[in-house]
């Protein structure tokens, strides 16, 4: 017994050990950096949320400094923020530019209504979030770290929980460890009291004030003309493009209302019904508009969903992923991870919630992707219900499995309750929205709709 404590002790005193530190609330940068330099330590992930309803983990393959690290995140971060931002931006601009949707539009067709909340909120989500993560608000809560003194960020009163590794054995239980760390409010500004409860001659003038501030934004000046005006789309103008997608969108929510009176409410569907992805032709796979008429049809009491790119793992190694879905999460770390040595990976986000989904609420998702080598690749989109499914492991030639009820990725997996029960609308857990291919520099994009029979979608449209 004396020999394995003075076995611990020597490898705690002169081997670097990999620790899962929680904060207990989202802590500033630079407190996170000056203890990680005081201790002698390096960083490899960290895990963020955000006050305007997102957040995440963001990880790199190697342990960098502090310094290093962080200052790469913010940057990435604040990117996306204002990618997403002035996508949204765009959609507003479009509909109000072309007279698509009227104040009395919003007044007669509950859809419509619903549709343009989603925007209005998605955008002021995406442009508060922007400026606050560019400003430095803190938004880290946990950081996985390699150090060689334990004891100083032990006794930091900085440092809330603390999950430390001596041994390889234990280094895959670490991935869990900072779901533990999760603050329990997060996400405040999810939706917007003013859009939420605004009528509709309010809602109106909410598009309209977004769209005219945005007009005398250089940045957004510059993003519009780079990517809606120079850019084509199998030789049609993106903007052209875009514009026809939201008039087909927007007509189809009217006559959907129509129905709804005469036919009643339509049936539920734990897929999207409606939904189109983008891909860029390099690092960039996008979804507009993701929308269930009536989201249900679910098989276990507390749902997830997973919105799964499935690809040739020569073609994208690893990403990152971004979503506005209620409890979102990325599940981009599991990617070419838990399919094992398949020649295909799935690059997903998704959310713990599905019961938190709204009908005809419009959801956005964008993964930034890494490319392989491969020049192309057959791909697939699934929409997958997910539920917290049971972690098992092989102990002493027996398999032994315990519950995993907290939110990370790691813990989401397909329900098998659906798999070949015929009384359940969409016999399996798995529907695909779409199937094509990507080639590399040759932009795609495509949509989807209408999936009420559960069948796949056509090959390539």
């Amino acid at each position: 017994m004396k020999l394995v404590v003075l076995l611990l002790l020597m490898i705690s005193l002169s081997f670097s050990a990999e620790v899962a530190i929680g904060f207990g609330k989202l802590t500033p940068d630079e407190d996170i950096i000056k203890l990680l330099e005081k201790c002698n330590a390096k960083v490899r992930a960290i895990w963020y949320e955000s006050p305007y309803g997102s957040g995440g983990s963001y990880s790199r393959k190697d342990w960098s400094s502090a310094h290093e690290f962080f200052k790469g995140f913010r940057k990435t971060l604040s990117d996306e923020y204002r990618h997403m931002s002035f996508s949204l931006a765009i959609y507003l601009k479009i509909i109000i530019d072309n007279h698509l949707i009227s104040s009395q539009d919003l007044k007669i067709y509950t859809p419509v209504k619903k549709f343009v909340k989603g925007l209005v909120n998605g955008y002021l989500q995406y442009y508060h979030g922007h400026s606050y993560i560019k400003s430095g608000g803190p938004i880290v809560y946990a950081v996985l770290a390699k150090t060689d003194d334990v004891d100083c960020i032990e006794k930091s009163e900085l440092v809330k929980d603390i999950s430390v590794n001596y041994f390889p054995l234990f280094t895959a239980f670490l991935k869990y460890v900072p779901y533990y760390f999760r603050p329990k409010r997060y996400g405040q500004y999810y939706f917007f009291p003013e859009v939420k409860n605004a009528k509709p001659e309010e809602l109106y003038k909410m598009m309209q004030k977004a769209v005219k501030e945005l007009e005398n934004n250089k940045e957004f000046i510059q993003y519009y003309e780079e990517n809606y005006i120079k850019k084509y789309y199998k030789g049609k103008n993106f903007y052209q493009h875009r514009l026809e997608f939201l008039k087909k969108s927007i007509e189809h929510k009217k006559e959907l209302s129509v129905e709804s009176s005469n036919l009643g409410t339509p049936p539920p569907t734990y897929f999207p019904n409606e939904g189109d992805i983008e891909y860029t032709g390099t690092t960039v796979v996008r979804y507009n508009l993701i929308q269930w008429n009536n989201p249900g049809d679910w098989s276990v009491d507390m749902p997830g969903y997973e919105h799964d790119l499935v690809a040739k793992r020569d073609y994208f190694t690893e990403c990152r992923s971004y979503s506005d879905l209620p409890n979102w999460y990325d599940d981009c770390p599991t990617a070419c991870v838990s399919e094992g040595s398949g020649d295909y990976c799935a690059f997903s986000f998704g959310t713990y919630n599905a019961l938190l989904i709204e009908p005809e609420f419009p959801y956005w998702g964008r993964v930034n992707l890494t490319r392989g080598s491969a020049v192309s690749t057959n791909f697939r989109l699934n929409a997958q219900e997910v539920f917290h499914s049971p972690k098992c492991f092989e102990l002493l030639n027996r398999w032994i499995c315990i519950p995993c009820p907290f939110d990370t990725s790691w813990c989401m997996g397909g329900t098998p309750y659906r798999d070949g029960n015929p009384y359940l609308r969409c016999p399996t857990n798995s529907l695909i929205l779409k199937t094509c291919e990507f080639r590399r520099f040759l932009p795609y994009g495509s949509a989807w709709s209408g999936k009420y029979d559960c069948t796949p979608a056509n090959w390539c449209d």
